[in-house]
């Protein structure tokens, strides 16, 4: 029977609330914590909807983000959806356990100098979630689906569709996590990302990281560090994996040499980037069954150049015989 009578009283303070909720005062509310935490100053352009019972939300409508006065491209959203935690409601007060973006259209850009359109935002995050930040974090998970990112610099331009992720930093410690899925050149993209300090790596000091994708052309997987001061900077353990090299050199934009061999690939490597080179070091090597190991290294400093020193018990170069001419 307490347990009744308590559902009851509940259902009947829900009932309470729904009626006597100041909804001008729930959408300020949930305006500014979201502006608290995540350090970006959305606006919004549409609709707002609020629930309080069954479900308990407040949804914005054409959310665009703010930079500089006016509405920065960086990031527009279709509807933006905070949902509140249950409890602190019936008391009239408003705390977001999550928020949910719906068909967000992210734009990255690069200029020559390497200088991007999102940094004085990451500069507004990096101050927000600092320790000593005035505002304590209500929520740590946002959650993206059916998403779109526009990636373009002075020599390139990329886009991710179909993008749903899931990134959390909880609020007790200092990491960072995302998992996922996307489209990319007509293949889904399994992904997760963790970064063992997010605020290190937010601000461009050194930081632990982890990353993997999975794909049909190629797995690749990272652990190590990363730092972004002067320039990008990684240091750790690479390993990558694909059926056919071939394959996943055409996804990636690379034309293989010949038409033969460039299938079963395996690599696993010391590797140290710096800017646009890489150092591979320890290397063990497979392609088409010939094993070898030793270092390499790459790097695209306006030119593309690929190096490597390999030791070989012995090479079978048959899967290569009809791309050599005599």
């Amino acid at each position: 029977m307490p347990i009744v009578a308590l559902l009851g009283a509940a259902l009947i303070g829900l009932f309470a609330v729904s009626w006597l909720l100041n909804r001008d005062a729930l959408r300020e509310a949930v305006e500014a914590q979201t502006r608290a935490v995540t350090g970006l100053d959305l606006v919004v352009s549409g609709d707002v909807d609020v629930s309080v019972f069954p479900g308990s939300y407040v949804s914005f409508h054409e959310v665009g983000l703010r930079g500089g006065g006016d509405i920065d491209p960086a990031l527009s959203v279709d509807v933006l959806t905070a949902n509140l935690r249950l409890l602190p409601l019936l008391m009239q007060r408003f705390e977001i356990a999550d928020v949910m973006m719906l068909r967000p259209r992210i734009r990255v850009s690069r200029d020559a100098a390497g200088n991007s359109n999102w940094t004085p935002f990451i500069d507004n995050i990096a101050r927000t979630m600092r320790p000593d930040a005035d505002h304590p974090l209500s929520f740590s998970e946002i959650r993206i689906q059916d998403g779109v990112l526009d990636y373009l610099d002075p020599s390139n331009t990329e886009r991710l569709d179909d993008i749903d992720l899931s990134l959390a930093w909880p609020s007790i410690s200092r990491s960072f996590a995302a998992t996922g899925q996307f489209d990319w050149r007509g293949e889904r993209v399994d992904g997760s990302l963790s970064v063992s300090d997010f605020i290190a790596a937010l601000s461009g000091d050194r930081s632990g990281l982890k990353a993997r994708i999975t794909s049909a052309p190629i797995k690749v997987a990272f652990d190590g560090t990363v730092a972004n001061r002067a320039s990008l900077m990684m240091e750790g353990t690479l390993t990558a994996d694909s059926l056919s090299l071939r394959n996943a050199m055409r996804w990636i934009g690379q034309a293989p040499p010949g038409n033969g061999g460039f299938g079963r690939f395996a690599l696993k490597a010391r590797a140290s980037l710096v800017g646009a080179s890489v150092a591979l070091t320890n290397v063990n090597v497979e392609l088409d069954r010939n094993l070898a190991e030793g270092v390499m290294t790459y790097s695209n400093n306006g030119r593309q150049t690929l190096q490597a020193t390999l030791a070989a018990g012995a090479l079978d170069f048959t899967p290569y015989i009809s791309t050599v001419r005599l």
